[in-house]
């Protein structure tokens, strides 16, 4: 039985329009997905056994944040260069220096730190300065990335000076691997959890292959699944449709 032109027509279309959804689908890979992939390797400053041998250094992060016109510093956010850890602020957050010159804020990997006890830390310790004070009564965000072969952290940590390191929870964060908290206080960072009884005390809490990057890779397949499949789909109904159709004049 031959399909009518009008029927050869629409076929063609729908068969033009999966080719294009395949092509358009390849020609963004991979930087349509940049916002659902997982991130880079994290950099560790003290590697766990297993990330020893592929490991690269962390790196620091430098910003220089003006005061306005009204007098109040800028809001801004601040990143280390591999983007692992940042703080963000609000305008009037610090104090606008006397002579209202920019103020400088760094953040820096830390070497050393207070023994956190039961907390098991899962991060580098990154300290935040500034050339100014923080002003009465406001915060930073502070939001840190961890690992993808490691189980996720619960809260985010701070000590100064000395220590001994405080808890200050978490706020939550929009993307996977990434977790925030605010502090009234310039400090050091670091996420952890409260270590379990049978949890390893391994440096850093690094523990576990990808625990937390498989259920995302299999959810993702199935989208990808899901969504390539429309097109087929509606191509089999419409051409059943049609032939029925066929028949039933015929």
């Amino acid at each position: 039985m031959i399909a009518h032109p009008a029927s050869r027509r629409r076929i063609a279309v729908l068969a033009l329009a999966v080719v294009a959804y395949a092509l358009a689908a390849w020609a963004v890979a991979p930087g349509f997905y940049d916002g659902i992939a997982p991130p880079q390797p994290y950099r560790w400053l003290s590697p766990p056994p297993q990330f020893r041998s592929a490991n690269q250094l962390p790196l620091s992060g430098h910003a220089t944040v003006r005061v306005a016109a009204n007098g109040v510093v800028d809001p801004a956010s601040v990143f280390t260069q591999d983007g692992q850890a940042a703080v963000s602020f609000v305008p009037g957050a610090f104090v606008t220096p006397a002579d209202r010159s920019p103020v400088t804020i760094d953040i820096k990997p830390q070497t050393t730190s207070p023994n956190p006890g039961k907390v098991q830390l899962v991060t580098n310790v990154y300290c935040v300065t500034s050339s100014s004070t923080m002003a009465p009564g406001k915060d930073i965000l502070v939001t840190l990335q961890f690992s993808t072969q490691i189980q996720a952290p619960s809260d985010v940590y701070e000590y100064q000076g000395d220590g001994p390191w405080q808890k200050l929870g978490s706020t939550g964060s929009a993307a996977p691997y990434y977790v925030a908290a605010r502090a009234t206080a310039l400090g050091c960072f670091a996420a952890g959890s409260v270590a379990s009884s049978g949890s390893s005390s391994a440096p850093q809490g690094a523990q576990g292959g990808g625990g937390n990057t498989l259920p995302i890779i299999v959810a993702l397949a199935i989208l990808v699944v899901v969504l390539a499949g429309i097109p087929l789909a509606v191509l089999r109904r419409r051409g059943s449709s049609e032939d029925a159709g066929d028949e039933e004049t015929g």
